[in-house]
């Protein structure tokens, strides 16, 4: 064909491509709520910054590709644009195509650009809404290819990784949702499962609905696959464009910093209570500590007796990692140690510093937490720990007891800084758990047990106040907590002078789903 004759086919399969799955799908999508592919995408990137790569692909045939037979981009926009001046690569499928379906062309375009994302060293975003394997083009490939889950995996660490799941993620959608660093589910729309509700039904038998299989309600309270949930794609694509505000773009920069802003007006010293073993709200302190609306918080209705969240103090971002009171009194559950565990990786991986708020009673124990592996995870986290070379600072506020100590910052682990308030109670065991257990004999014996037993606690009661924890040397300092905030900006000032050439990543390992 002659030039003008190609032209004009290009600028024909083009128009087509931008159909997506025609004007009955999409307007189907607009009934439902959601966004098309490619509003979505445009929506994430800067305006004008993307640049797609494979637009005139298609669905396998035997056929020589007709304009009339296409579909258009195989089910998935991909490519490359810019988030807030910086470049992120960007895989969207199209739930009007096939239902955003895996086939052969789409899977080698996702796995293409995973790749290419990892030479360019950029983040990755998974925009899903997509059914699942395409069965009349995978269903007879023999043993299945898990070339592109080992991409994600390999890409972790060197690039932050985010997944937004948008409409009901069967298979590989869901598989590939649950993988990545950071994962946002629409309420309502979204959904992840191994396998869809007629799946299960053939399966089992059961007949479950979609929010009841793997709605934002499981994943992020039951299973805690999910790191927020967003109630419009709107509001999913704000807080993906927030996350990776806090990363840098790959594991060879360090996080950008912005303008310092002032801490919310809190005063810390009115926040606890007079009760040492009344609950408070530990968002109090965090708010008070970091820059003003700066705090971003992962995984919040997820074993809730633990905070963890981005925010920036002085402008620099941080890990926040804080034992919560309100439930059960702080506690490390199994879910909780999960949490901790995850979240210190990412922020070891993308070289954020960690600040730990401590009052907890200790690991959780009981027949319900051994069932539930509780010290495994607990250990896990300390395992995490060892391998985070970042800065940390540890702030104990209240209780710092046994291995729920050591687990959130402890002392040792080449902190920047630990201080404690004076309100703070050092102990392998709470003292009445370990006076009970220690001198059981002798309280047996005495004739009035209860007396001998607050008797005996007494004596301990200054060896595990904070003074006595100074003089120990296992505390920097014992710091009003209105001083707090200024101590951790100087530490992580000065911990920023470790910053001499650009991070390397030699030593790096992933984030674990």
């Amino acid at each position: 064909m002659d030039l003008s004759e190609g032209i004009a086919k290009l600028e024909q399969r083009r128009a087509r491509a931008l159909e997506m799955g025609g004007e009955k799908r999409l307007e189907r999508q607009r009934e439902l709520g959601k966004l098309n592919v490619r509003e979505r995408v445009a929506m994430l990137l800067d305006d004008g910054s993307f640049e797609e790569y494979g637009q005139l692909t298609s669905h396998v045939s035997v056929h020589a590709q007709q304009t009339d037979e296409v579909t258009p981009a195989d089910g998935v926009v991909s490519g490359f644009g810019k988030i807030a001046g910086r470049f992120a690569a960007v895989i969207a499928e199209d739930f009007t195509v096939k239902g955003g379906s895996h086939g052969v062309v789409n899977a080698r375009k996702k796995l293409h650009m995973v790749q290419m994302a990892r030479r360019e060293r950029v983040p990755m975003v998974w925009l899903l809404d997509g059914a699942g394997a395409r069965g009349q083009e995978l269903m007879n490939d023999g043993l299945p290819d898990v070339t592109h889950f080992l991409e994600i995996a390999r890409l972790s660490g060197i690039s932050p990784q985010v997944s937004v799941v948008l409409g009901p993620c069967a298979g590989d959608a869901a598989l590939v949702g649950a993988a990545t660093e950071f994962i946002v589910m629409r309420a309502g729309t979204g959904m992840m499962a191994a396998g869809g509700p007629p799946v299960v039904k053939a399966a089992t038998g059961q007949e479950v609905s979609k929010e009841e299989l793997g709605g934002a309600e499981i994943h992020a309270k039951v299973s805690g696959i999910v790191d927020r949930v967003a109630q419009t794609d709107e509001e999913a694509l704000e807080l993906t464009r927030r996350f990776l505000s806090y990363l840098p773009t790959n594991a060879w920069a360090y996080p950008p910093a912005t303008e310092p802003r002032d801490p919310a007006p809190v005063n810390l010293e009115a926040v606890l209570p007079s009760r040492p073993r009344a609950p408070f709200d530990v968002q109090k302190v965090i708010l008070g500590l970091v820059d003003a609306d700066s705090f971003f918080e992962i995984k919040p209705d997820y074993a809730r007796m633990l905070v963890t969240g981005l925010a920036r103090i002085d402008g620099h971002p941080v890990g926040v990692i804080a034992n919560q009171p309100m439930v059960f009194a702080g506690a490390i559950t199994a879910a909780a140690a999960r949490k901790a565990r995850r979240f210190i990786d990412l922020c070891s991986a993308y070289h954020i510093p960690l600040v730990f708020l401590q009052d907890v009673p200790g690991v959780m124990t009981g027949p319900a937490a051994e069932k539930e592996g509780t010290l495994r995870e607990g250990l896990a986290v300390v395992y995490a720990l060892a391998w985070a070379d970042v800065p940390k600072v540890t702030v104990v506020l209240r209780k710092a007891f046994g291995f729920g100590a050591c687990a959130m910052g402890g002392w040792g682990g080449e902190q920047s800084l630990v201080v404690a308030w004076p309100t703070a109670d050092f102990a392998s065991l709470p003292v009445s758990g370990g006076v009970a257990a220690a001198f059981k004999e002798e309280i047996a014996s005495s004739p009035d047990p209860a007396a001998r037993q607050r008797e005996i606690e007494a004596s301990f009661k200054d060896g595990t106040d904070p003074f006595n924890a100074a003089a120990r040397f296992t505390v920097h300092d014992v710091i009003a907590p209105n001083e707090t905030r200024a101590r951790i900006r100087r530490a992580l000032e000065l911990a920023r002078s470790r910053r001499t050439q650009q991070p390397s990543p030699t030593m790096r390992h992933g984030v674990m789903p």
